[in-house]
């Protein structure tokens, strides 16, 4: 087996508490996605007291999703996965494909940097969703808080998410060379019917295999009021692909994932209530069933992609290589019905009548661990290329010249590329046995280049129409501080510098001649980030009762922002210049707030506590830089979260769930950017109900979970106004052989 680097955190915590401790994740030199990147330990008894329910411990401001954590929430979409970690919230959602995540008051795909099978992934477009992958895929999440990961640049100032999908290795036992796991999901809110299949195998002692089916399909959504939300449904096909090779200190991965989410829903998403039908409407279509009708679209949206992961980890302390590859597609298309087609003008600032959008992403990162002495030495490069197409067919101006005849890409959706390449440099020192200081730098060097408009109102050069490509580039330093205070008690601090360049959005997108403000934005600047990070883990052992343990994480932080890249508005539109770019540089922002997370363990019982607080500010408004400061958008209110549950025999468990939000009142005010409406204060419930069996029936799993038990009408903060949908009991049944 090859060199095993030190694992700090659980080197202290297991030096200074008298515990019985397992790690959750394989932290030797053998893990092919390489090391974890969040180290947690598990607490599984004390002082020969079982734990049915380990305690599982990370730094502050990062946190692990297990598989079993997933399967117990039922979740259906990857937001769902994320919103059950403190600190971070589903950002819209009810309907499939609008969903986002907001993390510390951050919420735009640049916002994050999510890797799946460290293959980076993401998709962007006007009132539509960001991270979609099928729960049921997942093995865990490791999460990193806040832009202090230095392997992820260029953006992610919310955070770093990596996702490890599921491998042969999951399920099968040391003497089981071959497997599989059924499991049906069903959902009364919305009729939702889920079916999965897994089979999975072992070749030999080096190569096994992994193939994962789920095929979903659901109605359409019902509120807590008995109405329907209309043009809610979807079906869904997924799968994974998966082979896993290890030969000596040669490891080597190669993954597949496809998602597939299709239905007919508004163009836009991201929107409550279908629009309002005129008597006009109902007129000119022949009926309200046939207006309404034509205000949707037929939604197809797919991703694809895969990864290579390839790990060189020989028994020399100064060798741990990997490599990863990989390339992911995601594409949107959307077309509105015939009669749509036939009775309708739609704007340019509603696409058009049918549309595409499509990224593409490749990924390259070489890197090495060397430790030397009381340093592990991480250096690595890094390729990330996005390019975008963007194209829509407009039947009201298929007459139209200027407007290449309704074939044209949207001037605030512009098509382009964007290279990324990197270096980084990452070294942590064990200073004493209580103390570790890691200094971290990156350096990122920008690329862009749009595509030229194929219609002549939007590839005008008197208008700034520049397409030209661009660069940007900057230094990424951080700090960490681990210190071990006392025998149960240990604290941290990192700070980071980041940058996020402009995205193609924001450099390329231009208004026709006529406009007040039309040119492409190409001499904006990096956005700048300073965030700092304060933590605290303590851990008591015999606190309420013999052999119990409490577990807590402290997470104070602060994120100020510079230089925010925003649409020029206000004080920054000058009508006596002839040429003005549609985006610019504001003044900043700061954004503070603290996470308080709590584990309880004691035989049987476990409870969990979440609570987190934030605020936010924006430096001058974001309609006029001269104005008075005023509320960021997508900060989050006060919640808290407690779950208590207990085993009540070997085989059954149960577990009850509440949580609190309070309302919301501090938005920006008449900012159609930024739209936002404040929230009243709701208390949401859950109940929980596991059976799988220890004995007979072994290879069981039989969850019951209603979601909303007590069917409250909310529409909650981030939503845009979208209500939430009502009570839903899920149930799901799964046996693997």
């Amino acid at each position: 087996m090859g060199y095993q680097p030190k694992s700090r955190i659980s080197k202290a915590i297991m030096g200074c508490l008298s515990l019985s401790v397992l790690p959750a994740l394989p932290l030797n030199a053998k893990e092919v996605l390489g090391a974890p990147k969040v180290e947690p330990i598990e607490i599984l008894q004390v002082h020969g007291q079982q734990y049915r329910r380990a305690t599982t411990m990370t730094k502050p401001g990062e946190a692990i999703i297990s598989m079993e954590q997933i399967e117990e929430m039922q979740a259906t979409t990857f937001a769902e996965v994320i919103d059950d970690m403190a600190g971070a919230h589903i950002d819209g959602g009810t309907r499939s494909g609008g969903e986002r995540i907001n993390l510390w008051g951050f919420g735009e795909t640049e916002d994050f940097n999510i890797y799946v099978d460290n293959a980076p992934v993401g998709f962007e477009q006007y009132r539509y969703g960001s991270f979609f992958l099928d729960p049921d895929l997942i093995k865990r999440v490791e999460v990193i808080k806040g832009a202090h990961d230095v392997r992820s640049g260029n953006g992610g100032f919310g955070g770093s998410m990596y996702v490890v999908t599921k491998s042969a290795d999951d399920f099968l036992t040391y003497n089981q060379n071959v497997g599989a796991r059924v499991k049906a999901s069903y959902a009364s809110n919305n009729d939702a019917q889920s079916y999965t299949g897994t089979v999975y195998g072992r070749a030999n002692k080096q190569l096994s295999g992994l193939l994962h089916v789920t095929r979903r399909d659901a109605g359409d959504v019902t509120l807590a009021n008995g109405d329907e939300f209309e043009y809610s449904g979807y079906e869904q096909n997924n799968y994974l692909g998966k082979l896993d090779y290890e030969q000596g200190d040669h490891q080597l991965m190669l993954s597949l994932t496809h998602y597939l989410d299709e239905g007919r829903k508004p163009w836009a998403n991201r929107r409550g209530p279908m629009p309002a039908i005129s008597d006009y409407n109902i007129r000119k279509y022949g009926s309200y069933e046939q207006a309404l009708y034509a205000t949707t679209a037929y939604n197809t949206y797919e991703d694809n992609t895969w990864s290579a992961n390839y790990r060189y980890s020989p028994s020399n302390p100064l060798i741990d290589t990997q490599i990863v590859i990989s390339h992911s597609a995601n594409a949107r298309h959307w077309i509105r019905p015939p009669i749509a087609w036939e009775k309708m003008t739609v704007s340019v600032g509603n696409f058009g009548h049918e549309s595409w959008l499509d990224y593409k992403r490749d990924y390259i990162d070489i890197n090495n661990l060397s430790v030397i002495g009381d340093h592990e030495i991480t250096t690595g490069l890094q390729f990330r290329s996005l390019d975008r197409d963007s194209m829509v067919f407009n039947k009201s101006y298929e007459k139209n010249p200027e407007k290449n005849y309704g074939w044209y890409t949207p001037y605030y959706q512009p098509e382009g590329r964007q290279d990324t390449y990197a270096v980084y440099l990452r070294d942590a020192i064990s200073v004493t046995d209580e103390l570790t200081i890691t200094p971290s730098l990156r350096y990122d060097f920008i690329y862009s280049i749009g595509r030229p408009n194929i219609a002549p109102d939007y590839n005008d050069i008197e208008a700034g129409h520049d397409y030209s490509s661009t660069l940007h580039s900057g230094f990424s330093p951080r700090l960490g501080i681990d210190y071990q205070l006392t025998a149960n008690t240990r604290v941290n601090f990192d700070y980071a510098y980041s940058l996020q360049a402009p995205v193609v959005d924001e450099i390329y997108a231009v208004q026709y001649a006529k406009a007040s403000i039309t040119g492409t934005s190409r001499d904006i600047d990096v956005e700048r980030l300073h965030a700092f990070k304060l933590g605290l883990m303590t851990q008591q052992i015999s606190l309420f009762a013999a052999q119990d343990t409490l577990s807590t994480q402290v997470t104070l932080f602060a994120n100020l922002g510079r230089d925010d890249i925003a649409q020029r508005r206000g004080a920054k539109s000058d009508p006596n210049q002839v040429i003005q770019s549609g985006y610019t540089n504001l003044d900043g922002y700061e954004i503070y707030g603290a996470d308080l997370e709590s584990q309880y363990r004691y035989q049987d019982f476990f409870s969990d506590l979440a609570v987190s607080w934030l605020q936010g500010e924006h430096r001058g408004s974001l309609r006029d830089s001269q104005g008075e400061d005023e509320y960021l958008a997508n900060i989050a209110p006060l919640d808290i979260r407690l779950r208590v549950g207990m085993y009540i025999t070997d085989d059954i468990s149960v577990a009850w769930q509440g949580t609190w939000y309070d309302a919301q009142d501090n938005v920006p005010q008449g900012d159609i950017f930024n739209a936002e409406s404040p929230s009243e204060n709701y208390f949401l419930q859950n109940i929980y109900l596991a059976y799988e069996p220890q004995e007979t029936l072994k290879g069981l799993s039989v969850r019951l979970m209603a979601k909303n038990l007590t069917n409250q009408q909310v529409t909650p903060f981030l939503s845009d106004g979208i209500p939430a949908p009502g009570r839903d009991v899920r149930l799901s049944l799964a046996y693997e052989f």
